[in-house]
């Protein structure tokens, strides 16, 4: 009997997976009635605000436009934000099938692959939230579509352009994207590689990406005088200094005791060490009378340079630290805030069991990282697991060398990649 519906289900996979995204989603909807609202929401919606009114003037700097962006067309209506990201979510795994079927898995291997991945409740629910990362996935999961396409098309103008202006998007999202475009020219080049060929039409995967990221730089700098993709740069990366915060060079000394201090408070409150340098910063911007934000951040960028110059030691442990924390996962949601009685912690148990398999599943990834790369240097063959394995690597390592902190936001919109990568070497079987 589940054989005689799964091959009715495979008939129309695509109708299936609306089908299924739409109920699973109606379900959440139903038990929680609620749009989850983090600190870090306050920062799109005020940015969405400005976009709507098309005025940027004097902003700070704080976010980047790419989600305020989606908000601002909605007209700032988180409830239409919710349903658009619900809609986004069900086109994201549209294009999660075809990439597996690009890569020649079966239908129904595709499908039952599509179907496990959106029923893991963090998807969902990150689809409920004011935050970047449902977006974020979507943009990720078209590129890698395109990506994969790539490899196998004629059609190199096309397909160059679109991935352009598909990682352009991403980096108004997520400026820390900016690295995607090198690889991914790297890659295509060094397939059936030649001298003649380092200049090819690959080179426009560069134009809209670094559009995004210096003109964005540039309003930046217009409204604060600094050139950057955000003013939270500076605090971000002192983040990394967390448990080395006092060992700074003497000229920064007074900041560095005022944030171990702080970093002792908060351990013995068993709150979060890594935001330390939020809780710390009132006190900081008071201490060196820099009240305006973008100053403030920049001097604690000057700190974190010289203090991470002082101690590489320490630094590059933190980088570990914050590396291993990419790999962990994460739901985000109000607990306490669901409308339907003892469904949160109906939901909270089933959670435990899936964000075990996917902790496992990034654990298999992990480990396979060496061996895809191996492969590589033994083959010189440029295939979508390596390069899925490369980017999401390079990922994981320059997102611990800029930041501590909520480090499972960064991999969540890796995480079907990871999926697909362990298909890949261990799946043949499931392919045609």
């Amino acid at each position: 009997m589940v054989s005689n519906i799964i091959n009715t289900l495979t008939k129309r996979p695509i109708a299936t997976i609306i089908a299924f995204c739409f109920i699973s989603r109606l379900i959440i909807v139903l038990l929680y009635q609620n749009i989850t609202i983090f600190p870090d929401s306050s920062g799109y919606t005020e940015l969405a605000e400005r976009l709507a009114d098309f005025n940027l003037e004097g902003y700070l700097g704080t976010r980047s436009p790419g989600y305020p962006i989606l908000l601002a067309l909605t007209g700032n209506s988180l409830i239409i934000a919710v349903v658009v990201q619900f809609v986004l979510g069900t086109i994201n795994a549209i294009y999660q099938y075809k990439t597996l079927q690009l890569l020649n898995f079966t239908t129904k291997a595709s499908l039952i692959s599509i179907l496990i991945f959106n029923s893991l409740l963090h998807v969902i629910f990150y689809e409920t939230n004011i935050l970047t990362e449902s977006f974020t996935l979507f943009f990720v999961t078209l590129i890698f579509y395109f990506i994969t396409k790539g490899l196998y098309t004629e059609h190199k103008l096309k397909n160059s352009i679109i991935l352009s202006l598909l990682i352009g998007f991403l980096i108004l999202i997520k400026p820390f994207y900016i690295f995607l475009p090198f690889l991914i020219y790297g890659f295509y080049t060094l397939k059936n590689f030649s001298v003649s060929k380092i200049i090819n039409i690959r080179l426009i995967l560069f134009i809209f990406p670094l559009l995004s990221f210096l003109g964005w730089s540039y309003v930046n700098k217009v409204n604060t005088g600094y050139f950057v993709s955000t003013t939270y740069w500076g605090i971000n990366i002192a983040q990394n200094c967390v448990y080395f915060a006092e060992k700074c060079p003497e000229e920064y000394k007074e900041i560095g005791d005022t944030y171990a201090d702080y970093r002792e408070k908060i351990i013995a409150a068993d709150k979060d060490v890594a935001m330390t340098i939020w809780f710390a910063r009132p006190e900081l911007m008071g201490m060196t009378k820099l009240s305006y934000l973008p100053d403030f951040s920049a001097k604690l960028s000057e700190y974190s340079k010289a203090t991470i110059k002082k101690n590489p030691i320490d630094y590059s442990k933190q980088v570990f630290v914050s590396w291993r924390d990419f790999w962990n996962t994460a739901i985000y949601w109000n607990y306490k805030s669901f409308k339907v009685a003892h469904a949160n912690q109906a939901l909270y148990l089933l959670w435990l069991t899936q964000s075990f398999l996917l902790y496992l599943i990034k654990l298999i990834f992990v480990l396979l990282i060496p061996y895809h790369i191996v492969q590589f240097f033994r083959k010189k063959e440029i295939n979508p697991a390596i390069i899925i394995t490369t980017v999401i690597f390079a990922a994981s390592i320059l997102q611990a060398m800029a930041t501590y902190g909520t480090n499972s936001r960064f991999s969540y919109p890796f995480e079907f990649l990871m999926i697909i990568v362990v298909l890949l070497t261990f799946g043949k079987k499931l392919k045609t």
